[in-house]
Formats: structure tokens, C-alpha cells, sequence
């Protein structure tokens, strides 16, 4: 299965040009091919919100079909709970002495959904396909330190030179210079099968409703339906290389967190995402016999600024806010502790977090933040509790979330009145995920937003921070959707991928840390702990960071 998460959902997350595929599914019909819960027979996971439709791991932006593309398509490498690399497709790689390149070895016997072999040229696809110049997803990043991979970007070669398949199940990767990423991008990335993909131009991919909701992959399950915000149905895949696949129906299946609860004690699903239940209810579920496990998140909250627009370039009036904010309020009360708050946009629980005592807290102080929206010029100069700039301008904002998930539903008045407090106005736009994703990714139209971002394994922060991450033309997606450019920042991000040792990567990722907890191109606000509440029937379910659907050809109700 693919591990690897980059959205952003994150986070990240993690890809983009993001809009509901309506037409992938009959909303609200019966799919007669649709397989049918079986208390034995079928594992039944509920997502808080619904998948998109873009079931493609070069092109998948959102955690929810991320989910979909775990169950159905398989990676070179997988990661174990220590985010050790551990063979998948490919059952053994090297590196070479002068880190310049990496040499897979392909497991005999893999096919296709469709019953086709899988070999080296596929992944040779795959990794072409992210430099290909009319791929419009996010990823090519992973790639273009691939030697001659800049080159085809362009359209001045026909070919990565740094890409070399030397049988059906041996392909080498050479860089430009030594990367230490490398491995865990090249190895975290879902293989695509080149005999669908390659009959379709790179620039219509995501235009290719059928071939996204119904994709061919090498995973333990293969989709049978989707309908669109109400389930993805899959079935066993029964020639699945990696053993035989436990449980013969899978469902992931769209359930509000207001009515999650009651459908598990129902037994009407098996796994819910208990992150933002409360204690009581929590204790309640057990106290009926479900079990309950809790582990690090990969995905930090928060609000990000629009630094396309000129009243969030100074960074006394972002920093303003980020006083303005009870952050701390925030994790006592909503999360009633189950998390921590956040000054940087790193996971807290990697080894490449700054030393937290070297980092600004921006501890919860209204006459702080007032203090700087003076010094951006913004005072109440008419006394109606609004401050306004030297013209008379009053400083609103609108901040757009999504529904579905009730933590950002119950921040944003939070936030709201905190920012109330220092005479700020802002006023609350909800929508669903997929058309926030839309206005806020694609075509940069916001003010403020609430979002989550999934890390991945390496810290490298590239994807998110580095100015040619940006894009400030409209329907032209990127990860860096703030659009916050320092060559600083930029520096520090092209030094951590051109070191190897982990101490000397982690000095140049603290002094990126501190930038960032310094520029606060977002409003960080806290890392929550993941909960799952899951059916006690449930066997060998033990998801981890980084892996949700971790042995999930393993896992079946006894």
C-alpha cells in the first residue's frame, strides 16, 4: 500500500486543481454492483469527509483519497512504525557509495488488477511522468533532482536520463547531485500502471473521470463503486503478492463525527476517527467494549495568510494575530488536551523539530498585538472597535473552512472572537472541502483559511515552503498556497536536501524552523493526537504515523 502522505490536507495532505468529480458516481442511486456490508465478510472504515474522486497517486490531493489509494495501489518501499524502510513492491534497493543513485529490485510476479504484469518500465513511467511538462499535479518535485530530469521538464529531451530500467524488475535512479530525500520520495511514491495511463496525454489525466474512480492498482483491494459523498466499495484483490487478503469486501464509507459514534455502537461501522470526541464519550464507547488507540499525527492545524494581498505583508500584523490567538485555550478546551500547540510548521515529534525553548511561543496577549497592528499602522481611530489604517480602512478579513470536521468548525468562532478582541472584523465563510480546496489552492481567492497539513516521513519542506512552490496564477495549483517567498527560507531548503547527516540536516532544519516561527506566514495553531475507536472484533489493526491502513490485508472480524 501507499504510506506516502503529501496534501495537504496538508497535509498535505499531499496535489491539485481541486473540484468534486461529479459524474464519477450516480449520487444517491443504488450501484447494483456494489458490494454489500457482511458483518464477517466486510471491514467497514468511516472518513469524515468524502473522497474527490482523483484516485491517482500523482495526482490525489486530499487524506480522504489518499485512503482510497492505500487500499489500492502499492509502493516501492513501505515505512514500519519506526519509519524504517521495509521492502514492498520492490524486494530489495541500494545506494550507491556516492549517494548519487539507487538501484531497485522489483518482486517477481506482481500483476495488475487487470491481470497484467508489473514491471520496471511502470515504474520508469511513473517517475517520468511527474517531470512530464504538462503534469498538473505537485509532485514533480520528487523528481527534479533526477539527472536530466530538468531537462525533459522542459521539452529538451525525450527522456530522464537519470531514469534506467535494466530488466523487467531492475531499474536504477541517478541524481544530479547527492539529494537525501531520494529514497524515502522515490520509495514512498504509488506505482501507476503504464499500459492504462500511457493512452491518455499527461495534460488529461485528471479529466479521465472512468480511470480515476476506477483504478488499476497492485493493492489488497480493488474499487467496485464509488458514489460520491456516500461510499468507496472495494473487493479482495485474490491474486494480491504480498498474501492472501483476509477480508473479502472493504468499505470506506462517508459518516458525519456527530453520528460516527452512534454507527460504531450500532456496528454499522468499524473504525471511526475518534481524534474529536470528548473524554465522556470516549470513556462511554469503551465502557461498551469498543477499544480505542492513540498515536502521533502527521498533520498540524492552522490558519494560513493570503501574502498576495497587501494587508498580510507586514509581518507585525501577522504576528499580531498570532498573539491576538489562545492557542492554548484552544488545546485545554477543544482537544481537552489531546494534543499541543504548534510555533512552525514541522511535526513536533520529528527529529527535526527545533529545540522549542529557541522558538518565540507567541503566548496569548491581546496589548501584544495591538502593540504591532499600531506599528503596521492600524488603530481605532473612530472608536467603534474596529482598527482602521491611515486612510480610514478598517482591517477585515474573511476566513473560509470547511464543514464535515467539527474541530475547525468550533475554531473558527474561536478565532474569530480572539481577533474581535484586537479590533480586527472577521467574518466566517463554511463550505465543503472540495470547493475550499478549489477557491483556496487553485485560484488563490481568500483572504484567510483553516486547513490541515499532512507532513511526510522526511522533513524536507520543499513541497510547501519554497518559492517556486508558489503560484500566483489562478487555476494554477500549488502546494505553497500562502505564497510566501524568502530567499533565506529558499537557501536553508536546498541545503537540507543536499546533506546526508542527519545532525547537519537537523541544524539547517532548526534555523529553517526559527525563519518560519519568525515570518509566521501562517497562524500555527496545534497538532492534535490521533484517536481511532474501532469494532473489538477487529483483529490486527495497528495503525501508526504515516500509516493508517498499516497489514491492512491482515486485518479481518472475527
Amino acid at each position: 500500500m501507499l504510506k506516502r502522505k503529501k496534501i495537504i490536507s496538508l497535509v498535505m495532505t499531499a496535489t491539485l486543481a481541486i473540484s468534486i468529480l461529479t459524474g464519477c458516481s450516480n449520487k444517491g442511486n443504488k450501484n447494483d454492483n456494489a458490494v454489500q456490508p457482511d458483518s464477517k465478510n466486510s471491514i467497514v472504515y468511516a472518513l469524515t469527509s468524502s473522497p474527490t474522486g482523483i484516485f491517482n497517486p500523482l495526482l490525489n490531493d486530499t487524506v480522504y483519497d489518499d485512503a482510497v489509494i492505500s487500499l489500492t495501489y502499492n509502493s516501492l518501499l513501505s515505512f514500519d512504525e519506526n519509519l524504517n524502510p521495509q521492502p514492498e513492491l520492490a524486494k530489495s534497493y541500494e545506494v550507491s557509495d556516492d549517494n548519487l543513485s539507487i538501484t531497485f529490485k522489483l518482486k517477481d510476479n506482481i500483476k495488475w488488477n487487470d491481470g497484467k504484469p508489473l514491471t520496471a518500465d511502470d515504474v520508469a513511467f511513473t517517475f517520468t511522468s511527474l517531470a512530464n511538462k504538462d503534469y498538473t499535479g505537485s509532485k514533480y518535485g520528487d523528481v527534479e533532482k533526477l539527472k536530466g530530469a530538468k531537462l525533459y521538464h522542459e521539452g529538451k529531451a525525450d527522456k530522464i536520463e537519470g531514469i534506467q530500467v535494466i530488466d523487467n524488475n531492475t531499474i536504477k535512479f541517478t541524481f544530479e547531485e547527492p539529494y537525501s530525500p531520494g529514497l524515502i520520495n522515490l520509495g514512498g511514491m504509488g506505482i501507476i500502471p503504464k499500459h492504462v495511463w500511457e493512452k491518455v496525454p499527461v495534460a488529461q489525466w485528471k479529466d479521465q473521470k472512468d480511470l480515476l474512480t476506477k483504478p488499476v492498482g497492485t493493492g489488497p483491494y480493488e474499487v467496485v463503486s464509488f458514489t460520491e459523498g456516500q461510499d468507496v466499495q472495494f473487493k479482495k484483490n485474490n491474486d494480491y503478492f504480498n498474501g492472501e487478503v483476509k477480508t473479502e469486501k472493504f468499505i470506506l464509507k462517508v459518516a458525519n463525527e456527530d453520528t460516527a459514534q452512534v454507527e460504531l455502537l450500532n456496528g454499522t461501522v468499524d473504525v471511526i476517527d475518534a481524534s474529536n470526541l470528548k473524554k465522556k464519550d470516549i470513556k462511554e464507547l469503551e465502557s461498551k467494549g469498543m477499544k480505542v488507540v492513540s498515536y502521533d499525527n502527521n498533520l498540524i492545524q492552522y490558519m494560513g495568510f493570503n501574502l498576495r494581498e497587501k494587508k498580510f505583508q507586514d509581518k507585525n500584523v501577522r504576528q499580531a494575530f498570532m498573539y491576538a490567538l489562545d492557542r492554548n485555550a484552544m488545546v485545554d478546551k477543544l482537544l481537552e488536551g489531546n494534543g499541543q500547540v504548534v510555533n512552525t510548521p514541522m511535526l513536533p515529534s520529528s527529529w527535526a523539530y527545533p529545540d522549542k525553548s529557541t522558538l518565540n511561543d507567541y503566548k496569548h496577549n491581546v496589548e501584544k498585538a495591538k502593540e504591532l497592528l499600531k506599528e503596521a499602522g492600524y488603530e481605532d481611530r473612530d472608536n467603534n472597535g474596529i482598527v482602521e489604517d491611515k486612510n480610514g480602512k478598517e482591517l477585515t478579513a474573511t476566513l473560509a473552512y470547511p464543514t464535515g470536521n467539527s474541530l475547525r468548525e468550533q475554531t473558527a468562532p474561536i478565532i474569530q472572537a480572539n481577533l474581535k478582541d484586537i479590533g480586527v472584523k472577521l467574518e466566517l465563510e463554511n463550505m465543503e472541502f472540495s470547493a475550499l480546496m478549489d477557491k483556496v489552492v487553485a485560484n488563490h481567492d481568500f483572504d484567510l483559511y483553516l486547513m490541515g497539513n499532512n507532513l511526510t516521513i522526511d522533513p524536507d519542506p520543499k513541497a510547501y515552503w519554497h518559492s517556486t512552490s508558489a503560484s500566483d496564477e489562478k487555476g494554477n495549483s500549488a502546494w505553497n498556497i500562502s505564497s510566501f517567498k524568502n530567499d533565506e527560507a529558499d537557501k536553508l531548503i536546498e541545503k537540507g536536501i543536499s546533506v546526508f547527516d542527519k545532525n547537519e540536516r537537523k541544524e539547517v532544519y532548526s534555523q529553517f524552523g526559527k525563519l518560519l516561527n519568525e515570518e509566521v506566514p501562517w497562524a500555527y495553531l496545534y497538532s492534535q493526537n490521533i484517536r481511532k475507536a474501532y469494532n473489538p472484533h477487529l483483529k490486527n489493526y495497528k495503525p501508526s504515523i504515516f500509516n493508517d491502513f498499516n497489514n491492512v490485508e491482515n486485518w479481518y472480524i472475527d
